[in-house]
């Protein structure tokens, strides 16, 4: 539905196919070569070069003659280069001077391109060289029809007509825009104002809806390129990336979709407990937030909070797909029991299912936006978080274990809760509480000599020092009172007596 658009580069000054149009009584005998003061058989290298010094010389930006007379001759210099350029032109002129061209006369739009490219702007309307005290003039004929704003007072943000507004807004922008670009005289730019305010009521508190009138913003519309009305540009958060061009339906609905789809989206989508867990385990600071809702794609609200509350300052997820009725219910909405839809704040350390707490106000960016702010100063104030991590082959390679001793417990649901806690009570300090499953990793029998330990237990608890390669088993009980022992001595300097049996660990 999108495309690719050309970006806002500067303005072209190239002179563009300019047909020759003059308008006198009586025979001409304007004489072009004179004009660029070049010879009669000058190539066209010699001539490119004498109209640019010329051209140069008449432009308002560097001409010290009259503003009348500087837009003469920059007309006639540009009219002397089209004619003597076009090697058909230039023998007609040859043999037959200007009033053998008189023929070719040709619409406005080569009068346009010289316009635009003296004044630096878009004219109004069409445009005419007219000859008026013996010097040749533009003419702007003006577009008939209304040309005042029709998204004034509307949910539509109406770019006003300074450029320096566009510049603050678009060029300098930290956020996705969509823009119109409109003209008030044009019947569909105006059918669709309806589904536009539409389109812009619903989006307003998350997404930027704006318009640009054309027939009073020219230059701008002119540097987006734009040659047909509405035309409607979506402009990403990536300032140098050039906007998307929108060809689809000019109704609220089309438009809302592609909007939505547009949208940058720091949402991680969660389908099962193991996602879920993953996702948990990768948090390392701020919130963790979820929304669970029946829509299937990511809600366009939603969005632009992981947009606005991305990591390191808060960690959001979806549930998809959920069903509202709660008869065919997702495993997720199933394990956290919850109505749809649902935003829950989860503690990456408390067990699968349980909500830290659930958000119970309006489904409105605004108010949920206050909610994930006060969980935001929360998480500062409580400091670092606490983690109990699978350790895995990723987080190894990671540096999940630091140079510094690291507790690991191999996961059981008897000793997870004192984890927890010793994870909580030891946030702070340098050491990582990981749990990994001894059925999946065998080999961490062997590296730790755990098959010969004394221990009695068929779970066990190890602090480890990987650089060293050092590591020791606790033998006591696994409750909370004894590890905690165990961890605090580790911390104030109890000896390591193992070596590490194996030269790697493989996980």
């Amino acid at each position: 539905m999108g495309r690719r658009g050309q970006g806002l580069g500067p303005r072209q000054t190239a002179l563009l196919g300019l047909a020759w149009l003059f308008v006198t009584s009586g025979k001409d005998t304007t004489d072009y070569y004179a004009t660029l003061d070049v010879g009669k058989k000058a190539d066209k290298t010699e001539i490119k070069k004498a109209y640019r010094a010329k051209s140069l010389e008449y432009h308002p930006d560097k001409c010290e003659l009259e503003h009348d007379v500087c837009q003469a001759k920059f007309i006639e210099v540009s009219t002397a280069y089209e004619v003597l350029s076009d090697d058909e032109k230039r023998k007609v002129y040859d043999k037959h001077g200007v009033d053998g061209l008189k023929e070719g006369a040709q619409d406005s739009d080569n009068a346009k391109a010289m316009f635009r490219q003296y004044f630096g702007r878009e004219p109004d309307g069409n445009v005419r060289i007219v000859r008026r005290g013996g010097q040749m003039m533009f003419v702007e004929e003006g577009e008939p029809g209304p040309q005042e704003n029709i998204y004034d007072d509307t949910s539509v943000i109406q770019l006003q007509q300074e450029e320096e507004v566009w510049k603050n807004y678009i060029h300098q922008r930290d956020e996705p825009w969509v823009v119109q670009f409109y003209k008030p005289n044009d019947d569909e730019s105006v059918a669709i104002k309806g589904e536009y305010v539409k389109l812009a009521d619903t989006f307003k508190d998350f997404l930027k809806i704006s318009a640009v009138n054309c027939r009073k913003q020219r230059n701008i519309c002119g540097q987006a390129s734009i040659d047909s009305f509405p035309a409607i540009r979506w402009f990403p958060l990536d300032r140098e990336a050039p906007p998307e061009i929108y060809e689809g339906p000019l109704t609220a609905k089309a438009l809302g979709k592609w909007a939505s789809e547009m949208m940058p989206d720091s949402a991680v989508v969660v389908e099962d407990k193991h996602q879920l867990r993953r996702w948990l385990d990768g948090v390392k600071s701020g919130p963790a937030v979820v929304l669970f809702t029946a829509s299937h794609s990511t809600p366009a609200m939603w969005k632009a909070l992981s947009t606005e509350f991305k990591p390191p300052r808060a960690n959001l997820a979806v549930v998809r797909r959920c069903d509202k009725n709660g008869v065919f219910k997702t495993p997720l909405q199933r394990d956290f029991d919850v109505t749809i839809p649902q935003v829950v704040h989860l503690d990456p350390l408390d067990e699968h299912g349980k909500i830290a707490e659930k958000y119970t106000f309006e489904l409105r960016k605004e108010v949920l936006t206050l909610w994930l702010q006060k969980l935001v100063m929360q998480a500062k104030k409580a400091g670092p978080a606490a983690t109990f991590k699978e350790w895995t082959t990723q987080s190894l390679e990671a540096g999940e274990c630091s140079p510094k001793d690291l507790a690991e417990s191999w996961r059981n649901p008897h000793v997870e809760e004192a984890m927890r806690k010793l994870a909580q009570k030891y946030r702070t300090d340098p050491i990582k509480m990981l749990w990994v499953n001894l059925e999946m990793t065998p080999s961490l029998l062997d590296a730790f000599a755990l098959e010969e330990s004394e221990t009695g237990h068929t779970d066990f608890f190890v602090a480890f020092r990987p650089k060293r390669s050092k590591f020791k088993v606790h033998k006591g009980a696994l409750r909370f009172e004894e590890l905690d022992a165990f961890v605090d001595g580790t911390l104030n300097g109890g000896p390591l007596e193992g070596r590490l049996k194996v030269p790697r660990i493989e996980l």
